[in-house]
């Protein structure tokens, strides 16, 4: 019988994932411990932090001993350092269930996962599952493919919705998960609050289902206007963003094109292959709620 999961560490919290997860954590009745190299501001009564040296194995497992989760949500493109000292000390402090910092797409998606953004995650993944093997501490992954909110206020997959501008990827027509980062944070919950269920498998949660020309409808009818279409071509930008990371060039917008050529290419973006969203007990949004998210977004 697994075990009843009370105690749970959380690393990231000013991240995009870590700050919703802290709320739902500490709103869900978990006593939460935070770790952090310095000091938070303005943390939720409860909540405890350990300021603790990421790059030592031994003073991570002190402070996370007693604890029976660890999720991690710190995002460090290009290092599995942090991501794998904390397996470590995990495993060493006998924590029961460790969630890492996946939260992206399949994780048997090989051709996605071949692409330079996600080759870190699948090595901290590897490293994870040979780790855990024979002992007492056990894995679940979330995938959660694109963040809804995150994304539609970035413009990052390019729909502009301030300037009600849309540069289509393809024919705009592939379908793909888009979630919101609250419902991550949900998923957080439920994975904890259903150990049994969800040891050492892939979660796969949505809270839609749509194409990017399907996404520019509902903007459209949220927020009016003439809007502005150019076609992109996402291949060559793939390819451009390519050449960039082999000359040593690494910013927002190479690897953003790398991502978005993942995502929207068919043959590559593949859609989930199950969902998960009953078990852990997040929900699925209808196009009205949809709307009204853009409409807010395009307000901010």
């Amino acid at each position: 019988m697994a075990p009843v999961i009370k105690n749970v560490a959380l690393t990231g919290i000013t991240g995009n994932v870590g700050a919703p997860a802290l709320k739902a954590l500490v709103e869900s009745g978990f006593n939460v411990t935070v770790l952090a190299r310095k000091q938070p501001d303005k943390l939720p009564a409860g909540v405890v932090v350990k300021m603790v040296d990421f790059g030592s194995v031994e003073s991570l497992t002190k402070v996370l001993e007693g604890q029976d989760a660890l999720v991690d949500t710190t995002n460090t493109p290009g290092s599995i350092e942090v991501a794998q000292h904390l397996i470590d000390a995990a495993v060493a402090a006998g924590v029961y269930r460790v969630i890492p910092s996946e939260f992206s797409g399949d994780p048997n998606n090989a051709p996605l996962r071949a692409l330079p953004p996600f080759v870190t995650k699948t090595q901290v993944l590897n490293h994870l599952e040979k780790k855990t093997a024979g002992t007492g501490t056990t894995w679940t992954t979330i995938s959660n493919n694109a963040f809804l909110d995150w994304a539609m206020r970035l413009g990052f997959l390019n729909i502009d919705l301030k300037n009600r501008k849309v540069t289509r990827m393809y024919d705009g027509n592939h379908s793909f998960e888009w979630t919101l980062l609250e419902t991550v944070a949900k998923a957080i919950v439920g994975v904890l609050k259903k150990p049994r269920e969800t040891e050492n498998r892939h979660c796969f949660i949505h809270s839609i289902k749509k194409s990017q020309n399907q996404m520019v409808e509902l903007a459209k009818e949220a927020i009016g206007g003439e809007w502005q279409v150019e076609q992109g071509d996402a291949k060559k930008a793939y390819e451009d963003a390519m050449a960039s990371l082999q000359s040593g060039k690494v910013d927002f917008q190479v690897i953003g094109d790398i991502i978005r050529y993942g995502v929207v290419t068919p043959v590559i973006g593949k859609q989930f292959p199950t969902n998960n969203n009953k078990l852990l007990g997040v929900p699925t949004m209808s196009d009205n709620e949809v709307k009204e998210l853009l409409k807010q977004i395009a307000s901010e």
